[in-house]
């Protein structure tokens, strides 16, 4: 063979050469391409470790999608579904018969691709049905191990299924269909769309288990499904605050105070029968929840409360009333024309309300009139002895004194009474006298509780006339005690002016 011939053979090997790599090039292509196109994957794209693009699917899993969600985030998402993905994101190929997944990280720059294929022959609705299968999984488990029973029926009412706690009631119950039968005949006297409670009393029933259970319903297709709720602490707080609110109002009912409560609308929400007895306001009238303002313009009609000079200032003076009572400060004397006298007081309540307590204080006023004038007359009967008369009480206090001793001692009664004791008083006294042993024996006989009896001691002013100073005991261990003329003196030596005390 020539060289040309050996020539041209070697081309045509070369071209084949050629040839056969292109075609075994474009096959590994096409198989890859065949893998990517004909097998299902999920793909997600990281820069760095921030989730920037991904499959629908993927984003789906966030309810509420985080603002830079990254790869722990989505990790911990597709955990029930890919048990085994990496903790990190490392570049290479990972697989498991946990999960029965191949993934593929790649990483190219700061940019990370990772693909996840399942192994073996899966459909397109793979991962929807690996997350369903998940988490139907998790949704069994809750629901069979509710605290609370849970069942489901058919439209004609048969059993289909129920949990745990439901099986429970059932035991108790003569079995499931009893205590379905029991529960659906007690839902369907009511509106079914509202929550029924029942009272079960079976005696087999646990202690540990509610015995009155708040059931509501919900329809499916096909069917119904029952959720049940344990209501026993609601029960008794219910029944609690029942006999709370009846205790109230026998206490109201008692109650010899006016009592008027209004809420944050100022509207009457709750009154006592000794405000309508008080008031005289009509039962039916309080019975409508009147405003404020109506009350009171009520209570102005019955003549109640005092009449004001006008109407605007009597609007006005409920305003300022209404105020004074949201900052408890409010309270006032009524006297009515009638004779009878109300305290009324106003008083912030929680949330906005106000209470208003009216007591009749006519007897009160009566008699601190009726005292005020016995002292009055007490007073002026005391007021017309020549005698300077003084009160101590049994702590030896002074109380009482009459004009004759304020003057002689010129003491202001006002002010001294209360503030001035006997020691104060002997004081004083001894510096007008000549000397005498009778002051620490007057202020032993002020302050002694025991028995007692009168007695009196002569004295000399030091104008050198004679005084008697004479000591009673009176009632509730005080003792009166007096300055008066020696009458011997006083018919050797008349004194018109009457006793003058030289001060040392």
């Amino acid at each position: 063979m020539d060289s040309f011939a050996w020539t041209a053979l070697g081309i045509g090997l070369i071209c084949a050469a050629i040839t056969i790599g292109l075609i075994a090039f474009s096959l590994r292509g096409r198989k890859a391409d065949t893998r990517a196109e004909n097998r299902p994957y999920l793909s997600m794209l990281f820069q760095g470790e921030t989730l920037i693009d991904a499959d629908d699917r993927i984003w789906s899993l966030f309810p509420i999608p985080p603002t830079a969600p990254v790869w722990s985030d989505l990790r911990l998402a597709l955990l029930p579904m890919i048990p085994d993905l990496p903790k990190a994101l490392r570049p290479g190929e990972h697989s498991s018969d946990l999960s029965e997944m191949e993934i593929t990280i790649a990483t190219q720059g700061d940019r990370t691709h990772v693909t996840v294929y399942p192994s073996g022959q899966a459909g397109d609705d793979w991962f929807t049905t690996r997350q369903c299968k998940s988490l139907g999984g998790h949704l069994q488990s809750a629901m069979m191990l509710a605290p609370d029973p849970i069942w489901a029926v058919t439209d004609e009412s048969d059993l289909l299924w129920g949990n745990e706690a439901f099986n429970r009631y059932a035991h108790a119950h003569g079995g499931g269909s009893a205590f379905r039968d029991l529960v659906t005949a007690e839902v369907a006297k009511h509106d079914p769309q509202r929550p029924k409670r029942l009272d079960l009393k079976a005696p087999g029933l646990g202690s540990g288990e509610n015995r009155w259970l708040e059931v509501t319903t919900q329809k499916t297709t096909g069917g119904q499904v029952y959720f049940a709720t344990g209501v026993d602490a609601v029960v008794r707080a219910e029944a609690a605050q029942q006999n709370f609110v009846q205790t109230l109002s026998k206490t109201f009912a008692n109650l010899t105070t006016g009592l008027a409560i209004f809420d944050r609308d100022r509207r009457l929400v709750l009154f006592n029968p000794a405000l309508v007895d008080l008031s005289r306001v009509p039962i039916d009238f309080l019975s409508s929840r009147p405003a404020l303002f109506e009350f009171f313009d009520k209570l102005r009609d019955c003549r109640v409360m005092p009449e004001p000079k006008s109407y605007d200032d009597w609007r006005e003076r409920m305003a300022l009333l209404v105020a004074a009572a949201c900052d408890d400060r409010f309270r006032e004397t009524w006297s009515l024309a009638n004779g009878q006298t109300f305290d009324v007081t106003g008083q912030p309540y929680p949330d906005g309300a106000i209470a208003f307590l009216f007591n009749d204080i006519t007897a009160e006023v009566s008699l601190t009139r009726g005292f005020r004038t016995e002292l009055d007359t007490l007073q002026s009967v005391i007021d017309t002895f020549d005698d300077a008369v003084a009160v101590f009480d049994s702590q030896g206090t002074l109380t009482v004194c009459n004009t004759t001793y304020a003057d002689l001692w010129s003491v202001e009664p006002e002010a001294c009474i209360l503030e001035t004791t006997i020691v104060e008083a002997t004081q004083s006294w001894k510096s007008a006298f000549h000397p005498s042993p009778v002051w620490p024996e007057l202020r032993d006989f002020v302050t002694n509780s025991q028995e007692r009896v009168s007695w009196d001691s002569e004295l000399r002013s030091k104008d050198g006339r004679e005084v008697i100073c004479r000591i009673d005991p009176i009632c509730h261990g005080a003792t009166l005690i007096r300055f008066c003329h020696n009458s011997k003196n006083r018919d050797a030596h008349p004194e018109p002016d009457g006793l003058k005390i030289v001060s040392a």
